[in-house]
């Protein structure tokens, strides 16, 4: 869908950087050290995973404005928001759950206008309802 290969290759690390921060980073660490050692038991708490959630909106925002620029989607102002450039594409793109994904831009802002942060399920849900969009718009 993406006509550049550059900017397709682009948005294929980013979102690659947002798969690794979701994934599972539990880790467990032994410090051998004299008199005895140390467990070291590492889980990030469950805010940490609001930074993939801004991550995966921000990559959305990229995809969108690259389909604006390129002609696929049609929108009346020059340099629209990401609301704008989700509501001009609902003719233009195949979307999945395009209900889901608006929640979660709506969840975006509240989160970067009001420091209002997700838990962790809802964060995975949104990231994986946009990791659904972009591999039927065959970005990913």
């Amino acid at each position: 869908m993406i006509h550049d290969q550059q900017v397709q290759l682009e948005v294929a690390r980013e979102w690659a950087a947002v798969r690794k921060l979701c994934a599972g980073s539990h880790r467990q660490h032994m410090v051998a050290a004299a008199g005895g050692g140390v467990f070291v038991n590492e889980t990030p708490p469950e805010s940490f995973y609001n930074l993939p959630f801004l991550l995966a909106y921000a990559v959305l925002d990229q995809v969108l404005a690259e389909l604006v620029n390129q002609g696929t989607i049609q929108c009346s102002r020059p340099r629209p928001l990401l609301g704008e450039r989700m509501g001009s594409s609902k003719t233009a793109l195949p979307w999945q759950n395009y209900g889901l994904v608006e929640a979660g831009k709506t969840a975006r802002n509240e989160l970067a206008h009001d420091a209002k942060l997700l838990g962790k399920d809802d964060c995975f849900a949104f990231i994986d309802a946009i990791d659904v969009e972009l591999r039927a718009w065959s970005v990913l």
